[in-house]
């Protein structure tokens, strides 16, 4: 008989709240159902502004993006205009809570947490992107001979490769779906056979594949997304996103079939999909309009031929559209190299500027999602090349660039295409600020937006209009159907822990401090708050 493990985490990343609720209310999902019956169930929410990428960072951390410094898997370098790819166990400024309770002599098992890296040394193990949605830097373990094991007993997580990689056809979305479910069945196995060696402090598995379905399927289970077409369901007989949620639920209820009556079990559905909205696409042009971004001018040296460079991008870019899905999987990584390198010849901007200049302009966007745009002043002092005083000058550009932005109409519904803009430095504080964007630009999300992939072009176009940037149009591009949102939910249940309804939302961060509490653990210098509904008779 193993020895029990004492705090048990099973998480969803990007499951819709909403949706479990309603399946596990009419019998869909009999696991869910049982355990908000039977468990302290709160409502979460995470990272304002920063949901898409510092969701799971500030998790693990218990601290905000402006102490952690991660927002996204593209940053700005802070001191030049270059942006680099970042591998966040590598980036992400604080520890995670696991090395807390690792270095205290708590024996940990930390299986797929996204968006983390390899805590070397660990009492216990780990696993990174065995079966995750984000693919940074592959399938690493610790200890490092636990790759083998793990690919020797149940070999590579069935979907192989990042959902966004290349988007999906219609004939193709029952296979996605299928590698989906048969990876949350996979991934049961291999928890509980970890779980079962015994002994564990806190042991966590995160299921991701519920994140991959609600990015590329959502239009098929959303019978009011533009991009729904009940006749092209038929292949499916089944909603796709009903069907994964279907399996982790199952999974779930075989995991929970093993924790001793003294475990601290803890469900977590970090943050809600659904609806794909924003309209960044349109941002750069916007942004020109108002006159506060400029286009970057292409300047061709005498020595090279004026067309070389196009002609190269030309051919590259037919040999991709028609090389085989199989051989572009390996080739992503070259892929990515080669198209920096192309457009950053001959004056061009990296992709990563969307098109704007940021030497020559007085703002610039950097990468933080779609739902929410980082837009980065170009401050004197701060940019290499900035031009903006801080001051009054800096505070009358955000003011008035907020001004113009939430005069935008979206001239299908007469709406606001634009929620609210908010100023960084007004919501966070901390050592790491300057790796955030000075403004964030929450876009409305009451109209989902149609993807040029599944929906004929005319019908896609968005066309937002004011009076001083009059009509700006386009066609979203992006695959992705269904997107983030910052609320989730969790339940939790265990000795000391009341049945209930918990009337208060929580912060993501709040967890991190939680589990080390639930373990006498201190976790230093937090933004986060223990949960005392949770931890009970377990303080004192």
């Amino acid at each position: 008989m193993p020895l029990p493990t004492k705090v048990l985490l099973l998480a969803v990343d990007g499951g819709d709240k909403f949706l479990i609720k309603s399946w596990a209310a009419d019998g869909t999902l009999p696991t869910f159902r049982s355990l908000l019956a039977r468990g302290l169930v709160g409502d979460t929410m995470s990272l304002e502004g920063f949901y898409e990428g510092s969701t799971w960072p500030s998790f693990y951390t218990g601290v905000t993006p402006a102490h952690h410094g991660f927002h996204s898997l593209i940053q700005l370098n802070p001191g030049s205009y270059e942006f680099d790819r970042i591998r966040p166990g590598d980036f992400v400024k604080r520890e995670p809570f696991w090395n807390y309770l690792s270095r205290a002599g708590h024996r940990v098992a930390i299986l797929d947490i996204p968006l983390s890296g390899i805590s070397k040394e660990l009492n216990g193990i780990q696993m990174v992107e065995w079966g995750s949605h984000d693919v940074i830097c592959g399938f690493h373990t610790w200890p490092s001979q636990l790759q083998q094991d793990v690919l020797a007993r149940f070999g590579p997580h069935p979907l192989t490769r990042s959902c966004d990689s290349f988007g999906w056809t219609q004939q193709e979305f029952p296979t996605f779906r299928d590698l989906l479910v048969q990876g949350v069945q996979k991934k049961a196995k291999l928890t509980n056979h970890y779980l079962n060696q015994g002994g564990w402090d806190f042991f966590t598995q995160v299921f991701t594949e519920g994140h991959c379905i609600g990015h590329q399927c959502w239009h098929l289970h959303d019978s009011n997304h533009p991009d729904h077409d009940p006749n092209k369901m038929i292949s499916l007989t089944r909603d796709p996103i009903r069907d994964v949620y279907v399996a982790i639920d199952t999974a779930i209820g075989e995991i929970l079939g093993h924790p001793d009556n003294e475990t601290v079990v803890f469900i977590l559905v970090s943050h809600r999909m659904t609806h794909y909205f924003g309209m960044q696409f349109l941002l750069p042009e916007i942004l020109c309009r108002l006159e506060v971004a400029k286009i970057p001018s292409r300047e061709i040296s005498a020595d090279k031929s004026p067309d070389m460079i196009d002609k190269l991008d030309s051919v590259l870019t037919w040999g991709w559209h028609h090389t085989p899905r199989k051989i572009k999987e390996k080739l992503v990584p070259i892929q990515h190299r080669l198209r920096d390198w192309i457009d950053c010849r001959e004056g061009k901007p990296s992709p990563m500027f969307f098109g704007i200049d940021p030497r020559k302009s007085k703002c610039f966007l950097l990468h933080n999602g779609g739902c929410v745009s980082g837009l980065r002043v170009n401050l004197a002092g701060r940019e290499p090349e900035g031009f903006v005083e801080p001051g009054a000058e800096m505070e009358a550009l955000c003011d008035e660039l907020a001004q113009d932005l939430l005069q935008i109409a979206d001239l299908h519904t007469g709406k606001s295409a634009v929620k609210s803009v908010r100023r960084t430095a007004e919501l966070y504080h901390g050592e790491f600020l300057d790796h955030l964007p000075d403004l964030l630009v929450e876009w409305r999300d009451d109209k989902p937006v149609g993807n040029t992939v599944t929906k004929n072009l005319d019908e896609s176009r968005i066309r937002l209009a004011s009076n001083k940037i009059g009509v700006v149009e386009g066609v979203n591009t992006y695959c992705r159907t269904g997107d983030h949102r910052p609320e989730g939910i969790f339940i939790a249940l265990g000795p000391g822990i009341r049945p209930g309804r918990l009337e208060k939302t929580v912060s993501i961060m709040d967890f991190a401090p939680t589990f080390t509490s639930l373990l006498g653990v201190g976790l230093p210098d937090v933004d986060g708050q223990p949960i005392p509904e949770i931890l009970g008779a377990h303080l004192g």
